[in-house]
């Protein structure tokens, strides 16, 4: 079997051992001329671009087993690139992975910012995407890559340390996972556990089966205009209510969007204010950050109250049609908005969750405002 050249993100050991499941490989430092590691931009892969006068470098492997070249096939299928031969600058030639067809406006790679931007999450996402191997044929898990790819991001945002005064610390050996299954994968996927968790009076419990629905972390922004005292809410159909048998199918809504990859919290509700109303935020001031349903789901909301400025007339339709988001903004007063909650009106979670918080710090934004 030919030898392999990897280059920018394959080259990472993590990463590569994730891919090969094996935990040793000995590389050798070598260059492929006229080619160039780019970045895939708002993704974590890295791709060969043809650059005369350039020198990629990277590393040469020899002696993968079938099956081990087969997961690096079956992974770089997903990430659009198939293998080719190519002569490397010692004269030798050696398989390598290029993006067909190529990737648009590429960005230049930078190997420790790709560690530290990019690292964790292409772990997470390679580990999702071998768990389908010989499971799922490559391109049809390829049209699922951006879920994957936002839910590795969301993993690598669950590591984030949180408080533990009152409730248990977890320890790595209180859950332990007998079976993972996903018997569903589309936009969103479900997977099904047979665990036991260590119980309160320190004993394991009994087998248990438990299905999470898998969906990514989201941000939430509610627009507030301290000034005129109103906020900006939006509207929209939502199938849940429609599939519950609900009367009402289109609710008032917070701004809300799932976080892309690489993305921070704040770029993420600034992008979600400018795609569903328009609106250029000011301040954003953190209302917390819950599971809605822990025990079903995986989404975890961060909310935001977004400081904004909302003069009559800019409120109106929105959305992305890519989506297919059909999107009417309204403008209501603090007082409306207090007797739309009272009412029942609004019935979503986060916005009453961001009203309640609102509600506590008005006076105190005012003033500042």
């Amino acid at each position: 079997m030919s030898d392999l050249f990897l280059a920018g993100d394959l080259s990472h050991p993590p990463l590569l051992t994730a891919i090969l499941g094996k935990a040793q490989v000995m590389p050798e430092a070598a260059i492929l001329p006229g080619y160039r590691v780019m970045q895939v931009p708002h993704r974590p892969g890295t791709v060969l671009a043809p650059d005369d006068g350039s020198r990629a470098e990277g590393i040469v492997i020899r002696g993968l087993k079938v099956l081990e070249r087969a997961r690096l096939d079956y992974f770089q299928a997903v990430m659009g690139q198939s293998r080719q031969r190519l002569q490397l600058a010692n004269g030798g030639w050696a398989e390598t992975y290029l993006p067909i067809p190529p990737v648009a406006d590429p960005e230049p790679w930078d190997a420790p910012e790709w560690r530290a931007r990019w690292a964790e999450t292409a772990g997470h996402a390679a580990t999702e995407i071998l768990r389908h191997f010989r499971l799922t044929p490559a391109a049809r898990l390829r049209a699922r890559l951006p879920s994957i790819l936002s839910a590795a991001a969301s993993r690598v945002l669950a590591q984030q340390s949180a408080p533990t005064t009152l409730r248990r610390a977890m320890a790595p050996e209180d859950v332990q996972v007998l079976s993972h299954e996903q018997p569903y994968a589309g936009f969103f996927a479900v997977d099904e556990y047979r665990l036991r968790h260590t119980r309160f009076d320190g004993q394991p419990s009994p087998v248990l089966n438990r299905s999470a629905f898998v969906s990514t972390d989201v941000v939430t922004v509610l627009p507030y205009d301290p000034v005129r005292d109103r906020v900006l809410l939006i509207e929209q159909f939502r199938i849940a209510p429609y599939a519950r048998g609900d009367r009402q199918c289109w609710g008032l809504e917070t701004i809300a969007g799932r976080i892309e990859p690489g993305e921070d919290l704040e770029t993420t509700a600034r992008r979600e204010a400018l795609e569903e109303a328009g609106l250029t935020l000011g301040p954003l001031m953190r209302v917390g950050g819950y599971y809605p349903s822990p025990g079903a789901k995986t989404e975890y909301i961060h909310a935001f109250i977004g400081q904004a400025d909302l003069p009559d007339g800019c409120a109106g339709l929105g959305g992305l049609d890519v989506e297919g988001e059909d999107i009417r903004a309204h403008l209501v007063s603090y007082q409306r908005l207090i007797d739309l909650l009272d009412s029942g009106e609004i019935e979503n979670a986060p916005l009453i969750l961001s009203v309640h918080w609102l509600a506590r710090h008005r006076e105190t934004i005012g003033a500042g405002a």
